[in-house]
């Protein structure tokens, strides 16, 4: 477990920062720096961290919904998004591929035993209206009892899906702050061959990986075959109270009921 001082963490905030400028909300760089340091962050000494950069120079501020920082200097000019080329096809149009994608060939490769049960979500317009780093695209939920050891295991995984010109640093940190509810976080991304946003795919799949995040690209949203999981994810320690306040939020009556069913259940 890492140290948590002031200087140990301004480094971590400049480290886990963006290159480019892109601002990044205050709690959800904490939870970046959590996860660095094994424990979560003293707000003293968070603060006084940030403020100490802040007025050496070293990150700007962005005052409001929540606060943000930026680093102020830095060494890649971040390009505007309308100079890019518009996306082929829109994040809507790519929600139902990916639902068919987790519900059929993501669920097979789960292996998932006959004794257990599965359900998955589009979660996009559920939970708290002002948490929008609450709200993935899609939850996959998994349930089972074990054989021989006692008890059962509940897994949930999360899904933040960006259409081609959409993944950036910040599309990799909202799926870092979705484990904050969830044991298992990927951003989903539509990048088809020859696109020039390939050009950033070495640094998006870098960041996932600096952050245990899981990197699946979609080279064609009309074929399953065409999904490619570039990077597994890292499960996460998320506390069970707050994967089970985020499913009592998010699921129905009857999806509840048959979690529980599969959690309660007789041993198989």
């Amino acid at each position: 477990m890492r140290h948590s001082s002031v200087g140990s963490v301004s480094e971590l905030i400049t480290s886990l920062l963006p290159k480019d400028g892109t601002p990044v909300l205050n709690r959800v760089l904490r939870v970046m720096i959590a996860r660095e340091l094994g424990r979560s962050v003293d707000d003293e000494v968070y603060e006084s961290a940030r403020d100490s950069l802040y007025s050496a120079g070293v990150i700007g501020r962005v005052r409001g919904q929540g606060g943000q920082i930026f680093l102020a200097k830095s060494d890649a000019k971040r390009q505007p998004d309308k100079a890019e080329a518009p996306s082929r096809r829109a994040e809507a149009d790519l929600m139902k591929p990916l639902e068919r994608f987790l519900q059929q060939s993501f669920i097979r490769e789960l292996d998932i035993p006959k004794h257990g049960t599965w359900l998955v979500k589009d979660t996009s317009r559920l939970g708290p209206p002002l948490a929008r780093w609450a709200r993935p695209d899609f939850i996959l939920v998994t349930a089972m009892r074990f054989r021989f050891m006692p008890g059962a295991q509940l897994d949930v995984y999360s899904f933040e899906l960006k259409a081609e010109n959409g993944a950036t640093d910040l599309a990799v940190y909202e799926a870092l702050a979705q484990t904050r509810f969830t044991h298992f976080g990927y951003l989903v991304w539509h990048l088809p061959e020859g696109s020039k946003a390939e050009a950033r795919l070495p640094e998006i799949t870098a960041q996932c990986g600096q952050h245990g995040v899981g990197l699946i690209r979609i080279h064609d949203p009309d074929s399953d075959n065409a999904f490619e999981t570039v990077l597994d994810p890292v499960r996460k320690t998320t506390p069970a109270a707050e994967v089970d306040g985020f499913l009592e939020q998010r699921l129905d009556e009857d999806e509840r009921m048959k979690l529980l069913s599969a959690l309660d259940g007789a041993r198989p």
